[in-house]
Protein backbone atom coordinates (compact mmCIF):
# COMPACT_ATOMS: atom_id res chain seq x y z
CA UNK A 1 0.00 0.00 0.00
CA UNK A 2 1.63 3.65 -0.86
CA UNK A 3 1.81 5.98 1.41
CA UNK A 4 0.66 9.39 1.13
CA UNK A 5 2.75 12.26 1.28
CA UNK A 6 0.17 15.17 1.19
CA UNK A 7 0.31 17.70 3.80
CA UNK A 8 -3.17 19.01 5.06
CA UNK A 9 -3.15 23.09 5.21
CA UNK A 10 -2.82 24.25 8.36
CA UNK A 11 0.51 22.68 9.52
CA UNK A 12 2.46 25.57 8.66
CA UNK A 13 2.76 27.01 12.17
CA UNK A 14 5.91 25.12 13.34
CA UNK A 15 9.44 26.50 11.80
CA UNK A 16 9.69 25.90 8.05
CA UNK A 17 13.55 25.54 8.27
CA UNK A 18 13.46 22.31 9.72
CA UNK A 19 13.09 20.46 6.23
CA UNK A 20 15.93 22.97 4.84
CA UNK A 21 19.65 21.52 4.42
CA UNK A 22 22.07 23.11 5.84
CA UNK A 23 25.72 23.49 4.83
CA UNK A 24 27.25 20.34 3.48
CA UNK A 25 30.03 19.14 5.82
CA UNK A 26 33.95 19.55 4.55
CA UNK A 27 36.94 17.19 4.68
CA UNK A 28 36.83 14.05 6.29
CA UNK A 29 34.93 14.84 9.60
CA UNK A 30 33.99 11.96 11.80
CA UNK A 31 30.92 11.48 12.56
CA UNK A 32 29.26 9.13 15.18
CA UNK A 33 26.13 8.08 13.28
CA UNK A 34 25.36 7.90 9.71
CA UNK A 35 21.72 7.36 8.24
CA UNK A 36 22.05 6.71 4.52
CA UNK A 37 19.21 7.20 2.22
CA UNK A 38 16.00 7.66 4.22
CA UNK A 39 12.73 9.43 3.31
CA UNK A 40 12.78 12.08 5.76
CA UNK A 41 9.57 12.89 7.63
CA UNK A 42 10.80 15.80 9.72
CA UNK A 43 7.92 16.34 12.27
CA UNK A 44 7.13 19.40 10.90
CA UNK A 45 4.34 18.32 8.75
CA UNK A 46 6.02 19.66 5.39
CA UNK A 47 6.89 17.51 2.10
CA UNK A 48 9.10 14.49 2.91
CA UNK A 49 12.19 14.46 0.86
CA UNK A 50 15.12 11.85 0.41
CA UNK A 51 18.31 12.81 2.38
CA UNK A 52 20.95 11.71 4.71
CA UNK A 53 21.51 12.10 8.40
CA UNK A 54 24.32 12.64 10.28
CA UNK A 55 24.78 12.87 14.06
CA UNK A 56 27.96 14.31 16.27
CA UNK A 57 27.10 12.94 19.70
CA UNK A 58 23.68 13.80 21.00
CA UNK A 59 23.05 16.60 17.73
CA UNK A 60 21.86 16.21 14.47
CA UNK A 61 24.93 17.94 12.91
CA UNK A 62 23.47 17.90 9.41
CA UNK A 63 20.32 16.63 7.14
CA UNK A 64 20.76 16.68 2.95
CA UNK A 65 23.04 15.00 0.30
CA UNK A 66 25.95 13.67 0.92
CA UNK A 67 29.03 11.70 -0.87
CA UNK A 68 29.90 8.19 0.95
CA UNK A 69 33.30 8.64 0.38
CA UNK A 70 33.85 11.60 2.22
CA UNK A 71 31.77 10.46 5.34
CA UNK A 72 33.87 8.68 8.36
CA UNK A 73 31.04 7.34 10.38
CA UNK A 74 31.11 4.82 13.27
CA UNK A 75 28.24 3.75 12.83
CA UNK A 76 25.90 3.73 9.29
CA UNK A 77 22.12 2.67 9.10
CA UNK A 78 20.69 1.88 5.95
CA UNK A 79 17.69 3.82 5.35
CA UNK A 80 16.90 3.15 1.95
CA UNK A 81 13.37 2.09 1.25
CA UNK A 82 12.76 3.24 5.33
CA UNK A 83 11.49 6.92 6.68
CA UNK A 84 13.34 8.35 9.26
CA UNK A 85 11.36 10.38 11.95
CA UNK A 86 11.70 12.14 14.49
CA UNK A 87 11.12 10.41 18.58
CA UNK A 88 7.90 10.41 19.14
CA UNK A 89 6.76 12.68 22.07
CA UNK A 90 4.06 11.19 24.46
CA UNK A 91 1.74 14.03 25.83
CA UNK A 92 0.32 12.24 28.15
CA UNK A 93 2.59 9.75 29.88
CA UNK A 94 2.66 7.45 33.16
CA UNK A 95 5.19 5.56 35.09
CA UNK A 96 8.16 5.80 37.29
CA UNK A 97 11.15 5.75 36.15
CA UNK A 98 12.88 5.16 39.63
CA UNK A 99 11.33 1.94 40.26
CA UNK A 100 12.32 -1.08 39.45
CA UNK A 101 9.02 -2.80 38.15
CA UNK A 102 8.25 -0.10 35.78
CA UNK A 103 11.66 -0.94 33.70
CA UNK A 104 13.38 2.35 33.00
CA UNK A 105 10.18 3.52 30.87
CA UNK A 106 11.39 0.67 28.35
CA UNK A 107 7.81 -0.07 26.91
CA UNK A 108 7.54 3.35 26.02
CA UNK A 109 10.75 3.10 23.51
CA UNK A 110 9.23 0.07 21.77
CA UNK A 111 6.43 2.59 21.15
CA UNK A 112 8.91 4.58 19.12
CA UNK A 113 8.50 7.12 22.21
CA UNK A 114 11.50 8.48 22.77
CA UNK A 115 10.07 11.55 25.52
CA UNK A 116 8.08 11.21 27.82
CA UNK A 117 5.63 13.79 29.67
CA UNK A 118 5.04 12.83 33.39
CA UNK A 119 3.04 14.32 36.22
CA UNK A 120 -0.52 14.23 34.99
CA UNK A 121 -3.64 14.12 35.94
CA UNK A 122 -2.78 16.50 38.86
CA UNK A 123 -0.48 14.35 40.33
CA UNK A 124 3.18 15.41 40.56
CA UNK A 125 5.82 12.67 39.94
CA UNK A 126 8.29 11.89 43.02
CA UNK A 127 5.39 11.60 45.98
CA UNK A 128 6.14 15.30 47.10
CA UNK A 129 10.04 15.71 46.08
CA UNK A 130 10.74 19.03 44.43
CA UNK A 131 10.61 18.86 40.90
CA UNK A 132 14.31 19.46 40.85
CA UNK A 133 15.04 16.80 43.58
CA UNK A 134 13.39 14.45 41.14
CA UNK A 135 14.27 14.66 38.01
CA UNK A 136 17.83 14.92 39.85
CA UNK A 137 16.92 11.22 40.89
CA UNK A 138 15.94 10.29 37.49
CA UNK A 139 18.63 11.57 35.47
CA UNK A 140 21.09 9.54 38.26
CA UNK A 141 19.01 6.14 37.48
CA UNK A 142 18.53 6.68 34.01
CA UNK A 143 15.73 6.02 32.15
CA UNK A 144 15.29 4.59 28.52
CA UNK A 145 13.50 8.07 27.14
CA UNK A 146 13.81 11.40 27.72
CA UNK A 147 11.89 12.66 30.78
CA UNK A 148 9.77 15.85 30.91
CA UNK A 149 7.19 16.90 34.10
CA UNK A 150 4.47 18.60 35.31
CA UNK A 151 3.51 19.76 38.40
CA UNK A 152 0.12 18.24 39.89
CA UNK A 153 -2.54 20.16 41.52
CA UNK A 154 -3.77 17.93 43.71
CA UNK A 155 -0.46 17.39 44.87
CA UNK A 156 -0.25 21.24 45.58
CA UNK A 157 -3.18 21.03 47.46
CA UNK A 158 -2.08 18.04 49.64
CA UNK A 159 1.16 20.26 50.39
CA UNK A 160 -0.53 22.89 50.81
CA UNK A 161 -3.13 21.69 53.68
CA UNK A 162 -5.72 22.09 50.84
CA UNK A 163 -6.34 18.51 50.77
CA UNK A 164 -10.27 17.69 49.73
CA UNK A 165 -11.21 20.83 51.81
CA UNK A 166 -14.41 22.30 49.15
CA UNK A 167 -12.85 25.41 49.89
CA UNK A 168 -9.10 27.14 50.01
CA UNK A 169 -8.02 29.26 52.99
CA UNK A 170 -6.36 32.25 50.95
CA UNK A 171 -3.41 30.73 53.14
CA UNK A 172 -3.72 27.51 51.56
CA UNK A 173 -4.49 29.43 48.10
CA UNK A 174 -0.86 31.20 48.94
CA UNK A 175 1.22 28.30 49.62
CA UNK A 176 -0.04 26.59 46.42
CA UNK A 177 0.73 29.26 44.28
CA UNK A 178 4.42 29.39 45.85
CA UNK A 179 5.02 25.62 45.64
CA UNK A 180 3.76 25.72 41.75
CA UNK A 181 5.98 29.32 41.09
CA UNK A 182 9.03 27.25 42.61
CA UNK A 183 8.60 24.10 40.49
CA UNK A 184 8.23 26.20 37.66
CA UNK A 185 11.66 27.85 38.04
CA UNK A 186 13.08 24.02 38.89
CA UNK A 187 12.06 22.93 35.54
CA UNK A 188 8.36 21.76 34.91
CA UNK A 189 6.52 22.59 31.80
CA UNK A 190 3.05 23.62 33.41
CA UNK A 191 1.07 22.34 35.75
CA UNK A 192 -1.51 19.37 35.24
CA UNK A 193 -5.28 19.45 36.76
CA UNK A 194 -7.51 16.48 37.40
CA UNK A 195 -10.59 18.23 37.83
CA UNK A 196 -12.99 14.95 38.43
CA UNK A 197 -10.26 13.08 40.29
CA UNK A 198 -10.26 13.58 44.42
CA UNK A 199 -8.73 16.86 45.31
CA UNK A 200 -9.33 18.18 41.90
CA UNK A 201 -13.23 17.95 41.68
CA UNK A 202 -13.22 20.47 44.54
CA UNK A 203 -11.42 23.61 42.58
CA UNK A 204 -13.33 26.50 42.08
CA UNK A 205 -12.77 29.49 39.52
CA UNK A 206 -11.14 31.74 42.03
CA UNK A 207 -8.79 28.57 43.02
CA UNK A 208 -8.29 27.78 39.30
CA UNK A 209 -7.17 30.87 37.77
CA UNK A 210 -4.52 31.87 40.79
CA UNK A 211 -2.86 28.98 39.34
CA UNK A 212 -3.12 29.96 36.33
CA UNK A 213 -1.75 33.20 36.64
CA UNK A 214 1.61 31.86 37.94
CA UNK A 215 1.73 29.69 34.78
CA UNK A 216 1.02 32.00 32.45
CA UNK A 217 3.79 34.32 33.88
CA UNK A 218 6.35 31.63 34.07
CA UNK A 219 5.20 30.64 30.06
CA UNK A 220 3.70 27.27 31.20
CA UNK A 221 0.90 24.81 30.26
CA UNK A 222 -1.80 23.92 32.21
CA UNK A 223 -2.74 20.20 30.86
CA UNK A 224 -6.39 19.85 32.45
CA UNK A 225 -7.80 16.28 32.79
CA UNK A 226 -11.45 18.06 32.37
CA UNK A 227 -14.33 17.96 35.12
CA UNK A 228 -16.48 15.94 32.83
CA UNK A 229 -16.22 14.17 29.80
CA UNK A 230 -19.64 13.06 29.39
CA UNK A 231 -21.86 13.51 26.46
CA UNK A 232 -24.06 16.50 27.88
CA UNK A 233 -21.13 18.00 29.99
CA UNK A 234 -17.96 17.76 27.93
CA UNK A 235 -19.27 21.49 26.40
CA UNK A 236 -19.49 22.97 30.32
CA UNK A 237 -16.29 21.11 31.08
CA UNK A 238 -14.11 22.62 27.77
CA UNK A 239 -15.38 26.26 28.79
CA UNK A 240 -13.65 26.25 31.93
CA UNK A 241 -10.85 25.29 30.87
CA UNK A 242 -10.65 27.70 28.58
CA UNK A 243 -11.48 30.04 30.67
CA UNK A 244 -8.34 29.30 32.35
CA UNK A 245 -6.91 30.27 28.75
CA UNK A 246 -6.75 34.06 29.51
CA UNK A 247 -4.28 33.18 31.44
CA UNK A 248 -1.38 30.47 30.19
CA UNK A 249 -1.68 28.18 27.14
CA UNK A 250 -3.85 25.54 27.94
CA UNK A 251 -4.08 21.41 27.06
CA UNK A 252 -7.44 19.44 27.03
CA UNK A 253 -5.70 15.82 27.58
CA UNK A 254 -6.88 12.62 26.55
CA UNK A 255 -9.84 14.26 24.83
CA UNK A 256 -12.96 12.29 24.49
CA UNK A 257 -16.57 12.43 24.70
CA UNK A 258 -17.96 9.67 26.83
CA UNK A 259 -21.14 8.16 25.09
CA UNK A 260 -20.60 10.03 21.94
CA UNK A 261 -21.99 8.58 19.05
CA UNK A 262 -21.83 10.70 15.75
CA UNK A 263 -18.62 12.37 13.91
CA UNK A 264 -20.53 15.48 14.75
CA UNK A 265 -19.94 14.88 18.64
CA UNK A 266 -16.27 15.52 18.51
CA UNK A 267 -16.33 18.29 15.62
CA UNK A 268 -18.86 20.12 17.62
CA UNK A 269 -16.01 20.08 20.52
CA UNK A 270 -13.37 20.74 18.07
CA UNK A 271 -14.96 24.27 16.90
CA UNK A 272 -15.36 25.00 20.65
CA UNK A 273 -11.20 25.02 20.70
CA UNK A 274 -10.89 26.99 17.64
CA UNK A 275 -13.26 29.35 18.62
CA UNK A 276 -11.28 30.06 21.37
CA UNK A 277 -8.08 30.42 19.41
CA UNK A 278 -9.75 32.80 17.07
CA UNK A 279 -10.36 34.68 20.23
CA UNK A 280 -6.65 34.48 20.72
CA UNK A 281 -6.44 32.06 23.04
CA UNK A 282 -3.56 29.13 22.71
CA UNK A 283 -6.09 25.82 23.43
CA UNK A 284 -4.69 22.58 22.14
CA UNK A 285 -5.53 19.02 23.01
CA UNK A 286 -4.29 15.38 22.95
CA UNK A 287 -5.76 12.43 22.09
CA UNK A 288 -4.81 8.06 22.74
CA UNK A 289 -6.67 5.92 20.09
CA UNK A 290 -8.15 3.36 21.99
CA UNK A 291 -12.11 3.64 22.92
CA UNK A 292 -12.00 2.41 26.73
CA UNK A 293 -10.80 4.84 28.89
CA UNK A 294 -9.39 3.11 32.54
CA UNK A 295 -9.29 4.72 36.23
CA UNK A 296 -11.07 3.64 39.48
CA UNK A 297 -15.08 3.02 40.17
CA UNK A 298 -14.78 6.75 41.61
CA UNK A 299 -16.04 7.73 38.43
CA UNK A 300 -19.46 5.49 38.96
CA UNK A 301 -20.13 7.22 42.35
CA UNK A 302 -22.65 10.10 43.19
CA UNK A 303 -21.20 13.51 44.24
CA UNK A 304 -22.42 12.65 47.81
CA UNK A 305 -20.39 9.51 48.24
CA UNK A 306 -16.92 10.80 46.33
CA UNK A 307 -14.67 11.17 49.31
CA UNK A 308 -13.96 7.61 51.11
CA UNK A 309 -16.05 9.07 54.35
CA UNK A 310 -18.70 10.07 52.29
CA UNK A 311 -19.00 6.20 50.55
CA UNK A 312 -18.40 4.74 53.95
CA UNK A 313 -21.13 6.88 55.43
CA UNK A 314 -23.70 6.08 52.46
CA UNK A 315 -23.04 2.23 52.49
CA UNK A 316 -24.06 2.68 56.23
CA UNK A 317 -26.49 5.18 56.00
CA UNK A 318 -28.06 5.50 52.56
CA UNK A 319 -26.97 1.62 50.98
CA UNK A 320 -30.75 1.39 48.95
CA UNK A 321 -30.24 5.30 47.43
CA UNK A 322 -26.44 4.26 46.23
CA UNK A 323 -27.72 1.07 45.31
CA UNK A 324 -29.76 2.61 43.01
CA UNK A 325 -27.82 5.53 42.09
CA UNK A 326 -24.88 2.81 40.90
CA UNK A 327 -27.37 0.49 38.89
CA UNK A 328 -28.62 3.20 36.83
CA UNK A 329 -25.04 4.83 36.28
CA UNK A 330 -23.61 0.90 35.02
CA UNK A 331 -26.36 1.30 32.75
CA UNK A 332 -25.52 4.81 31.45
CA UNK A 333 -22.15 3.55 30.87
CA UNK A 334 -22.79 0.50 28.74
CA UNK A 335 -23.95 -1.98 31.29
CA UNK A 336 -22.05 -3.98 33.49
CA UNK A 337 -19.63 -6.32 30.95
CA UNK A 338 -18.83 -2.61 29.72
CA UNK A 339 -16.44 -2.89 32.80
CA UNK A 340 -13.57 -4.77 33.00
CA UNK A 341 -11.22 -5.13 36.24
CA UNK A 342 -7.37 -4.41 35.62
CA UNK A 343 -5.38 -5.28 38.72
CA UNK A 344 -6.13 -8.03 41.13
CA UNK A 345 -7.55 -11.70 41.21
CA UNK A 346 -10.40 -10.46 39.12
CA UNK A 347 -7.99 -9.04 36.34
CA UNK A 348 -9.26 -9.53 32.82
CA UNK A 349 -12.70 -10.44 34.12
CA UNK A 350 -15.81 -8.09 33.50
CA UNK A 351 -18.47 -6.91 36.58
CA UNK A 352 -20.82 -8.61 35.75
CA UNK A 353 -18.98 -11.46 35.21
CA UNK A 354 -18.06 -11.20 38.93
CA UNK A 355 -21.01 -10.11 40.40
CA UNK A 356 -22.03 -13.77 38.76
CA UNK A 357 -19.46 -15.48 40.65
CA UNK A 358 -20.26 -14.01 43.91
CA UNK A 359 -23.94 -13.67 43.49
CA UNK A 360 -24.31 -10.57 43.92
CA UNK A 361 -25.75 -7.73 41.70
CA UNK A 362 -23.24 -5.72 40.00
CA UNK A 363 -23.95 -2.32 42.25
CA UNK A 364 -23.46 -4.45 45.15
CA UNK A 365 -20.20 -5.87 43.79
CA UNK A 366 -18.86 -2.06 43.77
CA UNK A 367 -19.92 -1.44 46.45
CA UNK A 368 -18.09 -5.14 47.96
CA UNK A 369 -14.77 -4.03 46.18
CA UNK A 370 -14.69 -0.81 49.09
CA UNK A 371 -14.05 3.00 48.26
CA UNK A 372 -12.03 2.95 45.36
CA UNK A 373 -11.98 -1.03 44.36
CA UNK A 374 -9.65 -2.10 41.55
CA UNK A 375 -8.88 -0.37 38.47
CA UNK A 376 -10.96 -0.63 35.90
CA UNK A 377 -11.58 -0.03 32.31
CA UNK A 378 -14.64 1.45 30.58
CA UNK A 379 -15.71 0.85 27.48
CA UNK A 380 -17.58 4.21 26.92
CA UNK A 381 -16.19 5.76 23.45
CA UNK A 382 -16.97 5.04 19.94
CA UNK A 383 -14.86 5.73 16.81
CA UNK A 384 -16.99 7.87 14.96
CA UNK A 385 -16.88 10.45 17.67
CA UNK A 386 -13.49 9.54 18.49
CA UNK A 387 -11.46 9.66 15.26
CA UNK A 388 -12.72 13.52 14.97
CA UNK A 389 -10.08 13.89 17.40
CA UNK A 390 -7.17 11.35 15.96
CA UNK A 391 -7.58 12.79 12.80
CA UNK A 392 -7.70 16.84 13.65
CA UNK A 393 -4.36 18.26 12.69
CA UNK A 394 -4.15 20.22 15.50
CA UNK A 395 -4.74 17.32 18.31
CA UNK A 396 -1.50 15.69 19.09
CA UNK A 397 -1.27 11.94 20.31
CA UNK A 398 -0.96 10.34 23.87
CA UNK A 399 -1.14 7.01 25.06
CA UNK A 400 -2.29 7.66 28.92
CA UNK A 401 -0.32 4.64 29.71
CA UNK A 402 2.22 3.05 31.71
CA UNK A 403 4.80 0.34 31.62
CA UNK A 404 2.25 -1.54 34.38
CA UNK A 405 -0.83 -0.29 33.10
CA UNK A 406 -3.05 -3.50 31.64
CA UNK A 407 -4.98 -1.38 28.80
CA UNK A 408 -3.54 -1.92 25.51
CA UNK A 409 -2.97 1.91 24.98
CA UNK A 410 0.06 1.37 27.36
CA UNK A 411 2.17 -0.34 24.82
CA UNK A 412 0.17 0.23 21.27
CA UNK A 413 -0.72 3.59 21.28
CA UNK A 414 1.76 5.21 18.51
CA UNK A 415 1.76 2.43 16.39
CA UNK A 416 -1.83 1.94 16.36
CA UNK A 417 -1.67 5.57 14.77
CA UNK A 418 0.44 4.52 11.89
CA UNK A 419 -1.03 0.90 11.87
CA UNK A 420 -4.36 1.84 11.49
CA UNK A 421 -5.10 5.64 10.41
CA UNK A 422 -1.87 6.00 7.88
CA UNK A 423 -1.49 2.41 6.18
CA UNK A 424 -5.18 0.49 6.20
CA UNK A 425 -7.49 3.40 6.29
CA UNK A 426 -5.31 6.56 5.01
CA UNK A 427 -7.24 9.00 7.11
CA UNK A 428 -3.59 10.26 8.34
CA UNK A 429 -0.90 10.78 5.83
CA UNK A 430 2.39 10.13 7.18
CA UNK A 431 3.41 13.72 7.49
CA UNK A 432 0.53 14.10 9.24
CA UNK A 433 0.98 11.51 11.98
CA UNK A 434 4.25 12.05 12.19
CA UNK A 435 3.73 15.88 12.96
CA UNK A 436 0.63 14.88 15.66
CA UNK A 437 3.13 12.01 17.57
CA UNK A 438 6.40 14.93 17.25
CA UNK A 439 6.60 18.44 16.44
CA UNK A 440 3.00 19.55 17.49
CA UNK A 441 3.36 17.82 21.08
CA UNK A 442 6.99 19.63 20.83
CA UNK A 443 5.17 22.70 20.30
CA UNK A 444 2.14 22.58 22.57
CA UNK A 445 4.49 21.80 25.80
CA UNK A 446 7.25 23.92 24.08
CA UNK A 447 9.69 21.61 24.09
CA UNK A 448 12.80 23.75 22.49
CA UNK A 449 15.30 20.55 21.97
CA UNK A 450 13.27 18.25 20.11
CA UNK A 451 10.19 16.97 18.00
CA UNK A 452 11.74 17.99 14.31
CA UNK A 453 14.27 16.46 12.83
CA UNK A 454 16.67 19.49 12.32
CA UNK A 455 20.62 20.22 12.74
CA UNK A 456 21.61 21.38 16.19
CA UNK A 457 18.50 20.04 17.90
CA UNK A 458 18.43 16.67 19.96
CA UNK A 459 19.08 13.32 17.67
CA UNK A 460 15.86 11.16 18.97
CA UNK A 461 15.17 9.87 15.85
CA UNK A 462 13.51 6.21 14.41
CA UNK A 463 13.88 4.58 11.24
CA UNK A 464 10.91 2.12 9.91
CA UNK A 465 8.86 1.18 7.12
CA UNK A 466 5.46 2.27 7.86
CA UNK A 467 3.71 -1.15 6.51
CA UNK A 468 5.77 -3.32 8.99
CA UNK A 469 4.38 -1.22 11.97
CA UNK A 470 2.24 -3.73 14.18
CA UNK A 471 0.87 -2.43 17.48
CA UNK A 472 0.25 -5.88 18.24
CA UNK A 473 -1.51 -5.25 21.68
CA UNK A 474 -5.42 -6.13 21.99
CA UNK A 475 -7.35 -6.91 24.99
CA UNK A 476 -6.89 -10.44 24.49
CA UNK A 477 -3.05 -9.78 24.89
CA UNK A 478 -2.90 -6.59 26.37
CA UNK A 479 1.00 -6.54 27.02
CA UNK A 480 2.30 -7.60 23.78
CA UNK A 481 4.94 -5.63 21.98
CA UNK A 482 4.78 -3.80 18.81
CA UNK A 483 7.12 -4.45 16.17
CA UNK A 484 8.39 -2.93 12.82
CA UNK A 485 11.05 -0.11 14.08
CA UNK A 486 14.26 -0.80 12.49
CA UNK A 487 15.90 1.96 14.95
CA UNK A 488 14.95 3.72 17.75
CA UNK A 489 17.67 6.14 18.90
CA UNK A 490 17.85 8.40 22.18
CA UNK A 491 20.44 11.43 22.02
CA UNK A 492 22.38 9.50 18.97
CA UNK A 493 22.38 6.14 20.56
CA UNK A 494 20.64 3.40 18.59
CA UNK A 495 18.87 1.36 21.61
CA UNK A 496 18.03 -2.11 22.16
CA UNK A 497 14.30 -1.54 22.52
CA UNK A 498 13.08 -5.43 22.66
CA UNK A 499 16.03 -6.82 25.74
CA UNK A 500 13.53 -7.46 28.10
CA UNK A 501 15.67 -6.21 30.64
CA UNK A 502 19.06 -4.58 31.51
CA UNK A 503 19.86 -2.23 28.04
CA UNK A 504 21.36 0.54 28.21
CA UNK A 505 19.36 3.83 28.82
CA UNK A 506 20.27 7.03 26.96
CA UNK A 507 17.32 9.77 28.47
CA UNK A 508 17.54 12.79 30.11
CA UNK A 509 16.02 14.56 31.94
CA UNK A 510 14.38 17.77 30.41
CA UNK A 511 13.98 20.92 32.12
CA UNK A 512 11.86 24.33 30.51
CA UNK A 513 14.43 26.05 32.44
CA UNK A 514 17.53 24.83 30.73
CA UNK A 515 15.85 25.66 27.51
CA UNK A 516 15.06 22.07 26.92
Amino acid sequence: MAIRHSVAAGFATLLCACSQQSAAPEGLPIYDLYIHGGTIVDGSGEASFVADVLVAGDTIAYIGDTDPDSIDARQTIDASGKIVTPGFIDAHAHGNPLADNNDALKSFLRQGVTTVILGQDGVSPGNGQTIQDWLDAVEAKGSGPNVAALIGHGTLRAQSGGGEKDTLTPGEQEAMETLLLQGLQQGAYGLSTGLEYLPGRYADTAELNGLAKIVGAQDGLISSHIRNEDDDKIEQSVAEVIQQGQYARVNITHIKVVYGKTRAQGDAVLAQIQAARDDGMTVTADVYPYLASYGSLIYLYPEWAKRKTEFDDAVVNRRNELEAFLQAKIERRNGPDAILISKGEYAGKTLGEIAAINDVTPEQQIINFGHSGPSTAHFIMTKDTQDAFVTDPNVSISSDGSPTMRHPRSFGSFPKIIEDYVVRDESLSIEQAIHKMSGLTAQTFSIQTRGLLKPGLAADILVFDPTNIKANTGWSDIMAQPTGFDAVIVNGQPTDIMAVSGAPVFGKTLRKTDGD
